[in-house]
């Protein structure tokens, strides 16, 4: 990133100088809705990515390799976006030699299933064998502390509390004098601000929240909730209104009606280079990102492996985390559009429409309808933050790009109903959860259990890409920022490249880059996002800085936010893997019950 500043400005500066004495020109969409008229401001020579195909010549669905973590170069934005690409293009890859003998290489022996927490909040690895890949119906969306997040109306993210985080306990308050003081009622005004009673009814003075957790207790509000009124208060006695339908752990639905399923991943570098973490082999400060730490892990895993594999064939690759979200094959009109795997899911009891309830599980075909790829690189212990989506599943707001005569041109919001995700592009009240598996006061999962949000039912909910690729509205004019037009560009113009390389039939013409996100000069990430102007102040997140994807960040896709919201340590900003990433701390390492091996 030394030169990423001072090319990202100079583009800006000459952007500006067009952006007012240039009039609007009219975009020419591809039919997979891309702009080609769009600056070619990121592209992949030819030659690089025939060599991204083991055969050295693109062939339609062909194997590619894995890009080279180690020796990642890091000049500019588009870099980031070529390693994410690449690397999309080896995991949807069909498997062979020592990725595996069938599928794809995500269900290859390099990667491993990772479960979701179990109620000691502890999660495991599965290696892949022969048979289908386990599924799971939710996706939690915790914040740095794993608790539940809500997003204040200013987009101000905060973790919440339960004010009772046990069905007798009793909510409490300090009030002016710093005593605690039960909560017995809550009078709530015509502006939503509520007066807190004590159990005589006589208002609480100066209420403020006792927060239990103790770190970062400024980003942590209590959840106080008596019969239908809800209030969010924080540690200083300020009430949070939160933004409707900014829920965590929630279920999505197709307009089809057909369940969406999720899948996270780890390869062999990440389960190997936990391993030796927590076995005190390796010290555990920071993600690989160096032929060192590449080696390290690679002898530690020659020593240890028992019946897992002894050589890691990606090491190149360094540290890989995947999500990825998935709906019944079945369920699709052009299923053979998408990249499908065999997979294992829960069955539901349909009849109460207030509570779903898992009677069993179902072998199905699925198809993949979007991919997060979180990777660690040279010089980026903080990971590279890619997301991929199938095109069209979506409606895309308005945004603006820069086109080949260097003026500003806007790609109107979508229309049209029949989206899987949308009955109508047009719904004036997008991105509202219907479907829960957690308990909304006390964050307890109910496991694979769905029920409703309030005022809701179990039913698909209209979603609408509020930052299609990964950039900002100017809060002010509610259009996108000069910035932004030209990160917009980027990732269009690579996307048009990826799609016109890419031959004949090759499923992978269907995905798109959403972008990509990392910090400058691989700074510990503070959560914020930069603004006006393409910051690069170090540990703020830069590239597609507003990175969000319609299945998996359905429902926090803000302004004010990005993947280093909840991926980062707080309050002293650190690059710890088990800050970063969500998996790390309660993931299980390989053990001799497990190998065979001997530590």
């Amino acid at each position: 990133m030394k030169n990423s500043a001072k090319i990202t400005l100079g583009i800006l500066a000459f952007f500006a100088l067009v952006w007012a004495c240039t009039p609007k020109s009219a975009s020419t969409l591809s039919q997979n809705n891309l702009p080609q008229n769009v600056l070619a401001s990121c592209t992949v020579a030819q030659d690089t990515f025939n060599h991204w195909f083991a055969s050295g010549t693109p062939t339609e669905n062909g194997f590619v390799n894995p890009a080279n973590s180690v020796t990642f170069p890091h000049q500019n934005n588009c870099d980031f976006y070529k390693w994410s690409e690449n690397m999309f293009l080896w995991i949807t890859s069909p498997a062979q030699g020592a990725f595996g003998s069938k599928g794809t290489v995500l269900e290859g022996p390099v990667f491993y299933n990772v479960s979701p927490e179990d109620s000691a909040g502890n999660r495991t690895m599965t290696a892949h064998g022969s048979g289908p890949l386990r599924m799971f119906s939710h996706i939690t969306q915790d914040g740095p502390n794993r608790l539940p997040v809500i997003f204040s109306k200013t987009g101000k993210m905060f973790e919440v509390e339960s004010a009772q985080p046990t069905p007798k306990a009793k909510p409490m308050v300090k009030n002016a004098a710093g005593s605690a003081v039960v909560v017995s009622d809550l009078k709530i005004d015509n502006n939503g601000i509520a007066t807190f009673l004590d159990q005589a009814g006589k208002p609480i003075q100066h209420p403020q929240a006792i927060i239990q957790h103790k770190i970062n207790q400024k980003g942590i509000v209590e959840r106080f909730i008596i019969g239908k009124k809800e209030v969010f208060l924080d540690q200083d006695g300020n009430q949070v209104q939160s933004e409707a339908g900014q829920a965590t752990g929630d279920v999505l639905m197709a307009q089809n009606g057909g369940l969406i399923y999720y899948l996270s991943l780890v390869n062999d570098v990440y389960a190997w280079y936990l391993t030796a973490s927590k076995d005190g082999a390796m010290s555990g400060s920071e993600f690989p990102t160096t032929a060192k730490a590449r080696d390290s892990i690679c002898a530690y895993a020659r020593l240890h492996h028992g019946s897992q594999p002894a050589t890691l064939p990606d090491s190149n690759a360094l540290a890989i985390e995947i999500k990825t979200s998935w709906i019944e094959a079945s369920r699709l009109k052009d299923p053979e559009n998408y990249v499908t795997v065999m997979a294992i899911v829960p069955t539901y009891d349909t009849t109460n429409a207030a509570k779903w309830v898992p009677t069993g599980e179902k072998t199905v075909k699925v198809a993949m309808l979007g991919m997060h790829i979180v990777g660690s690189v040279n010089h980026h212990p903080e990971m590279v933050w890619a997301t991929f989506e199938h095109q069209g599943i979506t409606p895309n707001a308005a945004y603006t790009y820069v086109d080949v005569n260097n003026k500003i041109d806007t790609v109107k919001q979508d229309t049209g109903k029949n989206w899987l995700f949308s009955s109508n592009a047009s719904y004036k009240n997008p991105n509202i959860a219907h479907m829960i598996n957690r308990d909304t006061v006390t964050g307890a999962s109910f496991g694979d259990t769905i029920k409703p949000v309030v005022n809701y039912t179990i039913s698909p909910s209209n979603t609408l890409m509020a930052m299609p690729w990964g950039s900002a509205m100017d809060s002010v004019t509610n259009q996108e920022n000069k910035s932004s037009s030209a990160s917009n560009s980027e990732i269009i113009s690579i996307n048009n490249t990826i799609q016109k390389s890419l031959v004949g039939n090759d499923l992978r013409k269907n995905y798109l880059l959403i972008g990509a996100t990392w910090t400058s000069g691989g700074a510990p990430p503070t959560g914020v996002s930069y603004g006006v102007g393409g910051d690069t102040t170090a540990g703020v997140s830069i590239g597609t800085n507003v990175l969000a994807n319609s299945t998996m960040e359905t429902y926090i896709q803000l302004a004010s936010t990005s993947c280093f919201t909840c991926h980062h340590d707080r309050p002293t900003p650190s690059l710890k893997p088990g800050k970063l990433s969500h998996i790390y701390t309660g993931l299980i390492p390989f053990t001799a019950n497990t190998t065979g091996a001997k530590k």
